[in-house]
């Protein structure tokens, strides 16, 4: 139940800052929102799919029958999500310490929502 909770607050603040301010991502990331469609792929890809996670999450919480498969899809898409990353970064060898913790946090997240989804 913690990793729900945990889920749902960190998604649904992730996703709510994305499509509500794109440009923070430039922060985060280096990415430039200079156009109206980089900012509708960020709002979308980043905050869209937060908040649906977050979502799912909230559905985690209150049906308890749903909570480890929500929790393991979610849990394996970090770890997608970082070998990804990770890869990229081999790849790449990017310079900002951002991208270092967002690799760290979707792994250590990957971890809570598979281990301790109950």
């Amino acid at each position: 139940m913690f990793s729900a909770l945990i889920g749902f607050l960190l998604f649904a603040a992730f996703g709510a800052a994305m499509i509500l301010q794109p440009q923070l991502l430039t922060r985060l990331t280096n990415l430039e929102l200079s156009t109206p469609e980089a900012r509708n792929e960020a709002r979308s890809a980043y905050g869209g799919l937060a908040a649906g996670l977050s979502l799912a999450f909230f559905i985690a919480l209150v049906y308890s029958p749903w909570r480890q498969p929500i929790l393991l899809t979610a849990g394996l898409a970090m770890w997608g999500a970082a070998g990804a990353r990770g890869y990229a970064c081999w790849l790449e060898r990017p310079t900002s310490p951002n991208i270092w913790i967002a690799l760290a946090a979707e792994g250590v997240l990957g971890l809570l929502f598979i281990f301790f989804a109950g």
